[in-house]
């Protein structure tokens, strides 16, 4: 049976810091919002921790009025500017924009800010406060709407340091077992010895959503036409995580990982055994995963984002967006469903080399 499987991994919260982090995962039940964060970060399978320089709000005061916010983003030596209209953003801005304010109030630039409106009494009330991670969070989720003028790569790409997975333990527990790794970054000065109050160090938490593209002919067998029709192929969701965080480590090798998974895709517990025969994993948010031999591209229209692909024949490769990755197997089980039909006689005309594919 030949089975694709296509899988995109979703953030289940915005990349965050580790100085955030820790500070949510201690968050008391009774601190609703916290708990909100703590559940979402929780309801991730695998993750990702990267390095990237902290984006920093810079108000544009001056230009900005109750219709349009305007925000520069400055990292490093690189800036661009966000545009929040308060005709697309009603939830928001309420009765017109009233102004914004950084977090601690009065700095010049901050990493967080709020906004404020005017309520029905007149009054400017804040009503959401963000760090650029969330506001990208915010409206790739369609939760926000933004306007960017200018290239702001540097302030969604991360090196990439370490990928692990939480099929087994939950992230907020999970992530108590990384001093050694922690270690390991200060000791190399990757992070600073005060590592607990980095904002440099970025934690990201992915879940996994998936579907399967089966090719189904003749000469299928009756199980194989029941489990494409009905959608009961043998896979689970934790194989799944298992396999893409295998897959992501083979694919960028992080220098922090222990185990590389050399062999992959060959393994016990990822899909290897399963009813796919093919793998392919794309990141369907607005990132840029940096590694030494080169960039993944997320996006969440993933027809636009890279592809990880492995299948149970042993080749593994990272697609660039836009390259075809199913035409080698559509090509390959086409030629044997050719072979097929040679070995048991029948006769092909012109027009049958004509053919297309499709998903189940």
């Amino acid at each position: 049976m030949n089975n694709i499987l296509e899988t995109n991994l979703h953030l289940t919260h915005s990349p965050i810091s580790i100085k955030d982090f820790n500070r949510i995962k201690k968050s008391p039940v009774l601190n609703t919002e916290l708990w909100r964060e703590k559940e979402s970060l929780d309801n991730a399978s695998l993750y990702i921790i990267g390095k990237r320089e902290a984006p920093v709000f810079v108000p544009r005061r001056e230009i900005s009025d109750e219709h349009c916010l305007i925000l520069d983003v400055e990292v490093g030596k690189a800036s661009f500017r966000i545009f929040i209209p308060a005709l697309t953003n009603p939830k928001y801005s309420l009765n017109g924009f009233a102004g914004i304010k950084t977090e601690p109030e009065g700095l010049e630039k901050a990493q967080k800010v709020w906004l404020f409106a005017f309520n029905d009494k007149g009054e400017a009330v804040p009503n959401i406060g963000f760090t650029f991670d969330e506001l990208i969070y915010y409206a790739s989720n369609d939760l926000f709407h933004i306007e960017i003028q200018g290239d702001f790569t540097s302030a969604i790409t991360y090196d990439v340091l370490y990928v692990g997975e939480t099929v087994r333990e939950k992230l907020t527990q999970r992530f108590k077992a990384h001093h050694a790794l922690q270690d390991m970054l200060i000791e190399e000065k990757v992070i600073s010895p005060s590592f607990d109050k980095s904002e440099e160090l970025i934690l990201m938490p992915f879940t996994i959503d998936s579907y399967m593209c089966t090719m189904l002919t003749g000469f299928s067998t009756e199980n194989d036409w029941m489990k494409g029709l009905i959608g009961d192929f043998d896979v689970t969701p934790s194989q799944i995580s298992l396999d893409a965080e295998k897959s992501l480590i083979h694919s960028m090798n992080p220098k922090y990982n222990r185990i590389r998974f050399k062999n992959y895709p060959f393994s016990k517990d990822g899909l290897y055994k399963s009813d796919a025969s093919v793998f392919c994993y794309s990141i369907a948010e607005n990132m840029i995963l940096k590694y030494d031999a080169g960039n993944i591209i997320g996006y969440p229209e993933t027809a636009f984002a890279s592809s990880i692909v492995g299948d149970k024949d042993g080749y593994t490769k990272v697609f660039v967006p836009g390259e075809n990755k199913t035409e080698r197997y559509a090509k390959k089980w086409y030629a044997e469903h050719e072979r097929r039909m040679i070995e048991e006689g029948y006769a092909f005309t012109s027009s049958d080399s004509h053919h297309s594919d499709g998903c189940i």
